[in-house]
């Protein structure tokens, strides 16, 4: 996973990182903690804070799901089809769950000393460049095949309330607006647009940020598959309604 720098970060801490401005970090767990994440930048690791940076856009990041739901998503899809989960057996490592003509394989994401990424002999600087690769060389060492996106799927969602920006670059909207979402990376703040209006929004009703309300509701529906394997709908008590549909998208 890769996010760029918004703004200069200097550590206060000692298990925090330093980074400037347009820098690209790896980061190598988001899970433990929504303001914080530990991230890796120079072969040096720390901790840096979640609104400091931009994720790239990675649809085939699938966070934490478990093997066995990864392959119940990947076993009706085409041959090549793939996400990249954290690992169960390894926390902080990654799997790569790829479509193959016999089933679905798990691949352990290896790194090496100086951090760097890879399946079997390339290494590579970051799991971006390890999926690039192997979109053009095979995955699997006793059959040919190469990584493919699956599907594209569109999801909508209806505000239930109002909401105002507090930072730029935050999507203004109000209760009833539809919402395309066009980027679920980050699983706290999702990008949307509204008509030719674009910018980030919170997805789950909750940020703890300053200045934020506590809580966003907002009325979506989504296929059951997604809801079980994907989304991990938030808990009862974050006083969070939510119903999800999804559409795929027509090309």
């Amino acid at each position: 996973m890769e996010a760029i720098a918004k703004h200069d970060f200097t550590a206060t801490a000692e298990d925090e990182l330093s980074f400037r401005r347009s820098q690209i970090l790896k980061i190598l767990n988001m899970e433990d903690d929504m303001n914080w994440y530990r991230a890796e930048l120079d072969s040096r690791e720390g901790l840096i804070p979640s609104n400091y940076i931009e994720m790239k856009n990675h649809d085939w990041y699938y966070g934490r799901i478990t093997r066995a739901d990864a392959e119940r998503l990947l076993m009706n899809k085409h041959e090549g089809a793939f996400l990249i989960r954290i690992s169960e057996s390894s926390p902080g490592d990654f799997s790569l769950s790829v479509k193959c003509s016999d089933g679905v394989q798990h691949f352990k994401v290896l790194r090496d000393a100086q951090g760097k990424f890879f399946l079997w002999v390339v290494k590579f600087n970051s799991l971006n460049e390890l999926v690039e690769y192997h979109r053009t060389a095979s995955v699997s060492r006793s059959q040919d095949v190469k990584l493919r996106d699956m599907v594209p799927e569109e999801c909508l969602v209806q505000a239930l309330y109002d909401f105002q920006p507090q930072e730029p670059g935050e999507l203004e909207f109000k209760r009833g607006d539809v919402i395309t979402v066009t980027d679920r990376t980050d699983q706290h703040w999702w990008h949307g647009e509204i008509g030719n209006r674009r910018g980030l929004f919170p997805s789950t009703g909750q940020r703890h940020r300053p200045h934020y309300p506590t809580t966003i509701t907002y009325r979506i529906r989504l296929t059951a598959e997604l809801i079980n394997n994907i989304l991990q709908t938030p808990p009862i008590e974050w006083a969070t309604r939510m119903y999800w549909w999804s559409r795929r998208r027509v090309v």
